[in-house]
C-alpha cells in the first residue's frame, strides 16, 4: 500500500470556497435549440457532428480536469415526457462514455416503499454503488422537476475528505486503504477500499450505510475502532466547510466523477399532486 499523501488538485475542493463559475455551464441557446426536439439528439449538425458533441467534449474536459463535477444549464425539458427526457440524458451520457444498462432506478422519484434514494429523506454523502464489475466512473443527475421544498444536492469531494484526514486524523487513513464490504445483492462489487491509488489517480468509494449493512450480512460486523474510522469520514462531511448545494432547477443535468465526489441531498416536500412529484433522471457511465 502506497504512503498516504495529500491530493494536490482542484478535485481537492472545498464547497464553501467555490463559486458558480468553478461548476456551471449555461447552455447556449442554439446548442438548446438542437437538442430541442425529441430524437434529434444524435443527428448530424452543420458540421456532420451531433449537436452534443461538443457540448460533451466540454463537459469531459471540465470534469477530468476541473473539480470533478459540472452542472448544464438549460436543458431543453419542458413539453417532453419524462421518458424523452431520459433519453435525452442518455444521448449526452452516450457521448461521454459506455452507458450502462437501463434500470429499474432510473427515475429518483418518491415510490412508496423502494430503497431510501426513492424517499422524500434525506441521503447521506456518499458514491454510487452498482452491480459488479466496479462502480460507475460517471453519474449524470437530469432534473426534471423540483420538490415544493426542500431537495436541494448535496456535494463533496473526497479528495478533500482524503486530505483533512490525513491532517486532522492521520491514523483513520490506514485502515480505509483496505477493504471493507459494500452493497447488497447478487453480483455487487462487494469489496473495495475507501481510497485507492490508481497510478496518480486517488479513487474514492464511500457509503456509510451500505458499509455496515454489507459488512453486518458478510458475518463481520464493524468493530469499535472500524466505526471510529468512518465516524472521522463523516465528521469531515458534516462539516458545512466542506459540502456544497445546489438547487438544480428542471432542464439542469448534474455530471460528476462517481470515484471522486460524493454526493446527496436535503429532505424534501412534494406538492399533492403526483405528476408534480420531484424526479430526476439518472444515468451511469464508463
Amino acid at each position: 500500500m502506497p504512503e498516504p499523501a495529500p491530493v494536490d488538485a482542484l478535485t481537492a475542493w472545498h464547497g464553501h470556497a467555490l463559486c458558480e463559475a468553478d461548476w456551471l455551464i449555461d447552455l447556449p441557446p442554439a446548442c438548446s435549440r438542437a437538442l430541442d426536439s425529441p430524437g434529434r439528439g444524435a443527428d448530424p449538425g452543420p458540421t456532420g457532428a451531433p449537436p452534443g458533441a461538443a457540448l460533451a467534449t466540454r463537459v469531459a474536459h471540465r470534469v477530468r480536469n476541473g473539480r470533478g463535477f459540472v452542472v448544464i444549464r438549460g436543458l431543453p425539458v419542458a413539453g417532453r415526457t419524462d421518458q424523452e427526457c431520459a433519453s435525452l440524458c442518455r444521448q449526452l451520457a452516450a457521448a461521454l462514455g459506455t452507458p450502462r444498462p437501463v434500470d429499474s432506478g432510473g427515475f429518483v422519484t418518491v415510490a412508496g416503499n423502494a430503497g431510501l434514494s426513492k424517499t422524500n429523506l434525506a441521503l447521506a454523502l456518499h458514491t454510487d454503488r452498482t452491480p459488479a464489475p466496479h462502480p460507475p466512473r460517471l453519474l449524470g443527475l437530469l432534473c426534471l422537476r423540483q420538490a415544493a421544498q426542500g431537495g436541494e444536492t448535496l456535494l463533496a469531494s473526497g479528495h478533500a475528505v482524503h486530505n483533512r484526514l490525513l491532517t486532522e486524523h492521520p491514523w483513520a487513513l490506514p485502515r480505509l486503504y483496505q477493504d471493507f464490504h459494500f452493497g447488497r445483492g447478487t453480483g455487487f462489487d462487494r469489496l473495495r477500499p475507501v481510497f485507492q491509488w490508481h497510478g496518480a489517480d486517488l479513487r474514492v468509494h464511500y457509503n456509510r450505510r451500505g458499509i455496515e449493512r454489507a459488512q453486518h450480512e458478510a458475518g463481520v460486523p464493524l468493530t469499535p475502532d472500524e466505526r471510529a474510522v468512518l465516524d472521522a469520514v463523516d465528521q469531515i462531511l458534516s462539516d458545512r466547510r466542506t459540502v456544497l448545494r445546489i438547487s438544480l432547477q428542471p432542464g439542469d443535468l448534474l455530471w460528476l466523477d462517481n470515484t471522486v465526489v460524493l454526493h446527496g441531498r436535503t429532505e424534501f416536500t412534494d406538492p399533492p399532486d403526483p405528476s408534480a412529484h420531484r424526479c430526476l433522471a439518472r444515468v451511469w457511465a464508463d
